[in-house]
């Protein structure tokens, strides 16, 4: 009942379009052939249009599209297409950045240049600053159209996650989610292309290799010291302390003298709208 297909890239694209045209739209010179409304209704057509040849069973309830920049555009997403569902799955802010590593790691043994985010820590940071900043507000003003999963529950707890999604999306619960690396997956051939983003290894891994990989942090001192005290704080990604524990005093003062640099020359002044070339 769910198509996953691979990431289409473009949505981003798409809706910097659709704010292009609703900023012209406010300045008034476009008022002639078109309004706020329509230009919606013909943003999510086109959208609908792109993904209406999708060879998939008919009885499709949900078309799960997860291009990783489409968070920072999810505000605008929630207007044009309102009976969507939202979901963000929220890890340890440590193993995203170790991750991010990771991929510049592999990235540049083949000769190909990694994105600025998996090499420059702060960079990550004012990202992630701005995805929390994003996710917290959506989720107090539209607390039935968005689901928070924890990446770490999923692992542990797969089964019980997994009902927990279907319940958000109101469809039956499939035992074959139980072993959803066994499954054919459409987006695997461009996931997998050059080993940069997944290996075939380990996209079709089954949870528990996966939460034994996910235990290898390579993150220098300074980057774990600057990534827990942005963040051990804040209370989206870590109530409760559940990732991160409050610094001892020398790494309090680390964190601070870094700071200086990344309010000048990271931190996003407003949400960014990144989108591919």
């Amino acid at each position: 009942m769910i198509y996953g297909g691979p990431e289409f890239d473009r949505i981003p694209n798409i809706m910097d379009l659709r704010n292009k045209l609703q900023n012209t739209l406010e300045s008034g010179r476009i008022s002639t052939y078109t309004d706020s409304k329509e230009i919606d209704t013909a943003i999510a057509n086109l959208i609908n249009a792109l993904f209406s040849n999708i060879d998939s069973p008919k009885n499709l309830s949900f078309i799960s599209e997860k291009t990783p920049w489409n968070i920072l555009f999810f505000e605008e997403l929630f207007q044009v297409f309102p009976d969507a569902h939202f979901m963000m799955v929220l890890r340890n802010p440590l193993d995203v950045f170790s991750s991010m590593k990771k991929v510049a790691q592999r990235a540049k043994k083949k000769g190909i240049q990694p994105p600025d985010f998996t090499t420059n820590f702060k960079t990550a940071v004012a990202y992630m600053e701005a995805v929390y900043d994003i996710m917290e507000r959506l989720r107090f003003e539209h607390p039935e159209r968005f689901l928070l999963v924890r990446y770490e529950d999923l692992l542990d707890n797969l089964e019980e996650e997994t009902r927990r999604i279907c319940t958000y999306l109101k469809i039956e619960w499939s035992e074959k989610m139980m072993a959803f690396n066994e499954m054919e997956h459409p987006g695997e051939k461009t996931m997998t292309a050059n080993d940069i983003w997944y290996s075939k290894s380990s996209f079709n891994a089954n949870p528990k290799e996966v939460k034994k990989m996910a235990k290898t942090p390579s993150l220098t001192y300074i980057e774990k010291t600057f990534i827990t005290y942005m963040f051990r704080k804040n209370t989206f990604v870590n109530s409760d302390q559940r990732y991160l524990q409050e610094p001892n005093l020398i790494e309090k003062i680390v964190g601070r003298l870094i700071l200086n640099d990344y309010t000048s020359n990271y931190r996003f002044q407003k949400s960014p709208k990144r989108i591919l070339g």
